[in-house]
């Protein structure tokens, strides 16, 4: 399975807890930037040309490409690649940046997948956090999409943020919910390193929630979109029944995925690479015919078991799948991690059947400590 991930590094403005490679977007870089992926995309498919079983439009923001952009990229996409059918097709979008006739287009187009960038329901957040839109650009997008046809659809929600309550985090979520969205992605907030609020929150200025708030928004969260009937299938992500991201899927098996733009990361044939996340080197390199790689390395048997685990255990209710484990590896993961497991399992953290092994309730909020006891 091949799973393919384009990364559009342009935004109308850089908010304030974003440390993703991105920069203000202007037309003479999004035509440099098109003309070098395109040569990336010619290049990759002469070295691992074969059908794709889904397609990602990420950023930054995808949305504020020329739709010609995008069709260029496409053509060169499934010259390469050709998309089996159905595949999912899935195209970021922040509120505001795309207008009705848009939507119409990109259905023409075979996106057949829209992630929405919400965060939160409320202005004042959405100002705190430096989002370039509000919540009327929000039900404007919302409206023009169904209007052009397109009923599966993601939003994206923070809880965590300074000042933010568990009563605005669910109404956040209830709100989601009352658009019709099949699919939600709920994230606590990080302060990284480089962006506005690191900077803030070094200066004093900025009180971000406690450990134990947080903890009780991703409880509290998690049992409201149950409720609803969502199901929690990944440690983040929530989706009605059927209307799971099959391109993440991918990521969280621990499979083959191509990633083209600057910053964009791939894993083929054991191999991990990341392109350099400048766009004129990244131009400079496809200019000259080779490509843009900043990093390389290639798995050991070891490390891409464990990354297989930890990943595997990201899954709800998939968890890690033994017999495809052992198919991959040529080992049952209970016989070559049996100390960890039956740690895990003592602890009340880890349940094992005969098919699967995953996260238990209790070990749901404590799954970063129980994925590191699998590194080698």
């Amino acid at each position: 399975m091949l799973g393919l991930y384009v990364h559009v590094p342009f935004c109308l403005s850089k908010c304030h807890y974003c440390d993703f490679y991105s920069l203000r977007h202007n037309l003479a870089d999004e035509e440099a930037y098109v003309s070098a992926l395109l040569h990336e995309i010619d290049l990759k498919g002469m070295l691992w040309g074969q059908a794709a079983d889904t397609l990602y439009f990420g950023g930054g923001t995808p949305s504020t490409l020329r739709l010609k952009s995008l069709e260029l990229m496409l053509e060169a996409l499934d010259r390469n690649f050709p998309r089996a059918m159905p595949s999912e097709t899935t195209f970021e979008v922040n509120p505001g940046t795309v207008q009705a006739t848009d939507f119409v287009l990109l259905r023409k187009l075979g996106i057949n997948r829209l992630s929405i960038g919400l965060q939160s329901h409320l202005d004042s957040q959405l100002s705190l956090l430096g989002r370039p839109h509000n919540l009327a650009d929000f039900h404007n997008t919302v409206r023009a999409l169904k209007s052009a046809g397109f009923r599966n659809f993601s939003v994206d929600a923070l809880y965590g943020l300074p000042g933010q309550t568990l009563g605005d985090y669910l109404a956040t979520l209830d709100f989601i919910v009352s658009t019709g969205a099949t699919h939600v992605s709920a994230y606590a907030l990080q302060i990284e390193p480089g962006t506005q609020f690191a900077l803030l929150e070094q200066q004093g200025r900025l009180v971000v929630s406690d450990e134990d708030q947080v903890a009780d928004m991703m409880l509290e969260g998690r049992d409201f979109l149950r409720a609803r009937g969502f199901m929690h299938y990944e440690i983040s992500n929530f989706a009605l029944p059927g209307y799971e991201s099959k391109h993440n899927m991918l990521y969280w098996r621990n499979r083959n995925y191509l990633g083209f733009g600057p910053s964009a990361a791939s894993f083929v044939g054991q191999r991990r690479s990341v392109n350099v996340a400048d766009i004129d080197s990244y131009g400079r390199a496809l200019g000259q015919g080779r490509l843009a790689t900043s990093a390389c390395e290639k798995l050991t048997r070891p490390l891409e078991m464990a990354e297989t685990m930890i990943l595997g255990l990201r899954m709800i209710e998939e968890g890690v799948n033994r017999a495809q484990f052992a198919l991959r590896f040529g080992i049952d993961p209970l016989d070559y991690y049996g100390e960890q497991i039956a740690t895990g399992v003592l602890q009340g953290l880890l349940q094992v059947d005969d098919k699967t092994l995953r996260l238990t309730a209790k070990g749901f909020p404590l799954a970063s400590q129980v994925q590191m006891a699998f590194l080698p």
